[in-house]
């Protein structure tokens, strides 16, 4: 449980929509667009949606063995990402500061500020950065020129001098030439590679939204998240309150 909670800690994404594949809605999906078109747009995808709660399956690597759980997440816009695990007996809070944690069956908690997850990555990402890593949105800017490679269905990009906070890195993302969405995005220094990739999307309130997400780290893939249902809320509630006689742990 512990390694669940802490895996998604470093990643962490009015009426229900079922789920689709996002070509079955794209009248245009047979045209392939420029490479300059291509990146503009996906440029300037952003998220409309304040308030977006999922319920997902998660496979995540556990000393070396591939373990699955069930969780139900809700966002908060550029505000908190809350998580609740195996069926209410864990929950997690994150917000642009912190990340916290407390398990009902081992009654322990834990409380850590946002520095936990960019040790374990490797890089100084901060909580705009997760959010938008978990709803399939670019986290900066690329420039037409930056075109690295083409291929039938996607257009790579790169830029070998995005900063995050003051570090240097290689940012390289991955555009489909047909609906301008993110395929990939991946960070690289001399020391690490961590890579996102979006196996499926779908429509939320005319939004495109991700549902096979994968994380890799250093080229092993460490989580992966399966979105079985998600929806557009008016607000949403997310009850946290670490009760008086819990342990606080580390991790």
């Amino acid at each position: 449980m512990k390694k669940i909670i802490l895996l998604l800690s470093f990643f962490i994404l009015s009426s229900c929509s079922l789920l689709y594949n996002v070509s079955k809605e794209n009248s245009d999906s047979n045209r392939k667009f420029t490479s300059k078109k291509s990146i503009r747009n996906a440029n300037n995808n952003f998220n409309s949606i304040e308030y977006i709660q999922a319920k997902a399956k998660v496979s995540f690597r556990d000393n070396n063995k591939i373990k699955s759980n069930t969780i139900t997440m809700r966002i908060s816009a550029n505000q908190k990402i809350w998580i609740n695990a195996s069926l209410g007996a864990a929950r997690i809070l994150i917000d642009r500061d912190s990340i916290k944690y407390y398990n009902k069956i081992e009654k322990n908690y834990f409380i850590s500020d946002i520095n936990l997850i960019n040790e374990k990555i490797g890089f100084d990402l901060n909580f705009e950065i997760f959010q938008n890593l978990i709803l399939g949105i670019l986290i900066h800017k690329f420039d037409p020129s930056s075109l690295y490679k083409k291929s039938e269905n996607s257009y790579i990009y790169r830029d070998d001098k995005f900063i995050i906070n003051s570090k240097v890195v290689q940012s390289t993302v991955s555009i489909s030439p047909y609906n301008f969405r993110v395929l990939k995005h991946s960070f690289k220094d001399q020391n690490n590679f961590f890579e996102v990739s979006y196996d499926d999307y779908t429509i939320v309130d005319k939004q495109i939204l991700p549902t096979r997400i994968r994380f890799l780290n250093n080229g092993l893939e460490n989580l992966f998240i399966e979105i079985k249902s998600i929806s557009s809320l008016e607000k949403i509630n997310t009850p946290f309150k670490i009760p008086k006689n819990y342990k606080r742990i580390k991790l």
